[in-house]
């Protein structure tokens, strides 16, 4: 064969050229044989060796270029089938190429040493390619050996497989996948090509690098990592840390989860225990988790339920919807994202920024915060407390007493079994069947309440009131209005007794009610009783009129 120059090739261009072409023939080489090119020969031998292995002793294999396929037996032996197979230009240079290849089965006192070693290279020992012959080989292996032995295998450029071994299994393979079933614990790394692993009767631990890892039905505990690839396991009786990059991550019936991934999206059900999940720029599905969720993840949406023990979840940039969560407390951070959130037992508290908040039958108290996005709570049977900028709140059904804030946005609250409090600037307020006291605050905009069965106040500018005061149980509740630019309107029910003191400027006062006036009486100015007095009813305005009607 002629030999290439010693000069012939100079530079860091040049050497990465030789890399690729290497790399391609490495590829070549374990293609089966039936691939060649026309007009090459084809050679193959078989061998076959069988030794005793003593027990404590484990079995080692190193090989390349070629299938490693190992499966359990009863008995001691370790028997070895290999197929060599070798295609070249002519039958003589593929014969030469076969009967070069060396099988070397040893015994030591660790066990039995299977390795592979291929002819030179150059002439020189060591080397992998016949070069420039367009020579091709491979050495595919079929092991048994005892069950209950350890396994130890090298192999790289081509496919590594194992069932029925149930001593420890310590398998690192590149450049082909790697197939396990029904093995005891195992420690398993691979590059470059697809791990599955069924049945394991220890704890596992995978690592791989561009391709995807898929473990069944692990007895102990697991741990994988994996880059550039999908990780999906289930039925993981013991702990199981999932640590992934660019790629999903699937994980389901395990007594407890850690994952940790980027780019890729997160789907985690039928946790035993607690779980932890840490993602980048993935959405994230849990389900029925028998203890706590910790949840962080940016960049896409989160979504929980089912879950049985505490919540807590920070997302950025991506919407959070959760339910059917009877853990003592949910809290949620989020931001440029909305909220959603329904069934809860426990405590809820949830805050965003620019993104809306929706809660549904929380029976714990609830604590809601945004910005830049609209608050909608229904069913608090505990009270809730409201905090909002630059968008609007509606509340419903609140079972205890209602704290709301917000400005720049309407204000909207029905059925309230408690006090309400409300502090707007530039938004609308109205409220309806407030059993407790209300307390309103806001500018520029109207304020209306209906059906408040205790004390009412109101601090309004440049915005008119209406207000109807409910009949409490027993005597009267105080009512303080004041506002500007706008009018007054207060229904009071009939046959309660008030001290009155209304007062406004470039407006009209008049009233439905009989009052008893003292002092002076002018057209801006009404100071009086109606009825037997008792309860306050003072009504300040300026540039509005104020008018007094009866309720029922």
């Amino acid at each position: 064969m002629n030999q290439p120059s010693p000069n012939f090739c100079k530079g860091i261009g040049c050497r990465a050229a030789i890399a690729g072409l290497l790399l391609a023939m490495f590829l070549a080489a374990v293609k089966p044989v039936v691939a060649a090119h026309r007009g090459q020969e084809e050679v193959s031998r078989d061998f076959q060796k069988t030794v005793t292995l003593g027990a404590g002793q484990s079995v080692r294999i190193e090989h390349k270029f070629g299938e490693v396929r190992v499966h359990g037996e009863s008995g001691r032996d370790v028997k070895v089938a290999a197929t060599i197979r070798v295609q070249a230009g002519s039958h003589d240079e593929a014969q030469s190429f076969a009967d070069k290849i060396q099988i070397d089965v040893q015994q030591t006192g660790e066990g039995v040493r299977i390795k592979t070693t291929y002819p030179n290279e150059f002439g020189r020992e060591g080397g992998w390619f016949h070069f420039g012959k367009n020579t091709s080989y491979s050495v595919n292996y079929d092991i048994a050996m005892p069950s209950d032995a350890p396994l130890n295998v090298r192999n790289n450029f081509g496919n590594t497989e194992a069932s029925g071994i149930h001593g420890a299994s310590d398998i690192d393979n590149g450049h082909g996948s790697i197939s396990m079933r029904d093995v005891g614990a195992a420690r398993v790394n691979n590059s470059f090509g697809n791990i599955e692993l069924t049945g394991a009767g220890g704890n596992v631990s995978v690592t791989d690098t561009n391709g995807s890892v898929q473990v069944y039905d692990v007895k102990g505990a697991l741990e994988v990592r994996n880059r550039f690839g999908s990780i999906t396991t289930k039925n993981i009786q013991g702990a199981a840390t999932l640590n992934g990059g660019n790629g999903a991550v699937t994980l389901s019936d395990s007594a407890s989860g850690n994952i940790t991934t980027s780019f890729g999206s997160v789907d985690a059900r039928n946790v035993k225990g607690d779980l932890t999940v840490h993602d980048n720029n993935g959405n994230v599905e849990i389900t029925t988790i028998g203890g706590a969720a910790e949840i962080t993840n940016t960049f896409g949406s989160v979504t929980f339920s089912d879950v049985h023990g505490q919540v807590v979840c920070t997302n950025s940039n991506g919407r959070v919807k959760g339910s059917a969560l009877t853990g003592a407390s949910v809290t949620i951070h989020d931001s440029f994202g909305n909220i959603e959130v329904d069934n809860i037992s426990g405590m809820l508290d949830a805050e965003t920024s620019n993104g809306r908040i929706n809660v549904r039958d929380a029976r714990g108290a609830v604590t809601l915060r945004t910005s830049f996005g609209a608050i909608d709570a229904v069913n608090i049977p505990k009270g809730i407390r409201v905090t909002n900028a630059n968008g609007a709140i509606t509340l419903a059904d609140i079972g205890g007493d209602a704290y709301t804030k917000t400005s720049f946005g309407s204000v909207l609250i029905e059925r309230v079994n408690g006090n309400l409090t409300v502090e707007n600037n530039n938004g609308s307020v109205t409220a309806r069947n407030v059993k407790g006291d209300a307390s309103v605050r806001t500018s520029f905009s109207g304020v209306t309440l209906e059906g408040i069965g205790g004390k009412i106040s109101v601090d309004n500018q440049n915005g008119g009131i209406a207000v109807t005061a409910g009949r409490p149980a027993s005597g009267c509740r105080d009512i303080l209005l004041k506002t500007s630019f706008s009018s007054i309107r207060v229904q009071v029910p009939q046959g309660l007794g008030y001290n009155l003191t209304a007062h406004t400027s470039f407006g009209r006062i008049s009233s439905e009610l009989q009052v008893t006036s003292t002092g002076s009486i002018s057209g801006d100015t009404l100071n009086g009783t109606i009825g037997s007095g008792g309860c306050l009813l003072q009504l300040n305005n300026s540039n509005g009129s104020i008018e007094i009607t009866k309720g029922s």
